[in-house]
């Protein structure tokens, strides 16, 4: 089982968030994403803030070590593969999905074990309008608001080649990475056609759907896609 932030948070309106919340998020990420060895503290001014990163590093490489590395697709900096490694360590499983009418050839068949805050924030905003995420409350809230609407997953269409930052900054956790989205449904059945429409059109890409499933306040998701085929920078070297 996943290891757990320690860090509580209180649940009346207004209150100010520990900053050992997010800290310990931001290094759980790190951790799990990052085999084999748990990654180095990043130097931050404020001083509350390494110590619970350290221990969410070693949380998550722990994990990562007992259950599978989870990979940081969407992370803004990626580091190369370890040299000499036969194959990267991230791998896909059986996504369990079964092909959605209308896909043609396309399939879903693959499902990569992702973790990462930005798909989850683009989900919040949109699935839960009103509900605040970032300071390591992205997982627990949309995991709440899954569990308060009775959804028991969330798709979200996405391409996985980014065209870079856009010029002016629009807030959106995905569109300023430069990585289209579409809209978030509650079915791959719904999300499909706009991911399918994105590599069948006249310049193709590589597209997928991401598929959330509450995992408390974990920034876990599932990365389905099209075909299974991934941009050949990605399909062999981990990010993080």
């Amino acid at each position: 089982m996943p290891r757990h932030n320690p860090h509580t948070v209180a649940d009346e309106p207004g209150v100010l968030i520990p900053v050992q919340v997010g800290a310990w998020q931001d290094g759980y990420d790190a951790g799990i994403s990052s085999p084999p060895d748990v990654p180095p503290t990043p130097h931050r001014l404020d001083p509350a803030y390494p110590k619970p990163w350290a221990q969410g590093a070693a949380a998550g490489n722990a994990d990562g070590q007992a259950e599978g590395w989870r990979w940081a697709y969407f992370a803004r900096a990626r580091r190369p593969a370890p040299e000499g490694a036969a194959e990267s360590p991230y791998g896909p499983r059986d996504s369990g999905e079964s092909r959605p009418q209308d896909a043609g050839l396309f399939s879903f068949a693959q499902s990569w074990p992702c973790v990462g805050e930005e798909p989850l924030l683009v989900m919040l905003t949109r699935f839960a309008p009103g509900e605040r995420g970032g300071d390591g409350l992205t997982g627990r809230q949309l995991a709440r608001a899954c569990a308060d609407k009775g959804v028991p997953r969330l798709y979200l269409p996405v391409n996985l080649s980014s065209s870079g930052p856009p010029q002016e900054w629009t807030g959106d956790p995905l569109g300023d990475l430069g990585y289209w989205h579409g809209t978030v449904s509650e079915s791959l059945q719904e999300a499909a056609p706009e991911a399918i429409a994105q590599v069948t059109v006249r310049a193709p890409r590589f597209a997928a759907v991401v598929r959330y499933v509450p995992a408390a306040e974990h920034h876990f998701f599932d990365l389905l896609p099209v075909g299974g085929l991934l941009p050949p920078d990605r399909a062999s070297r981990p990010a993080g």
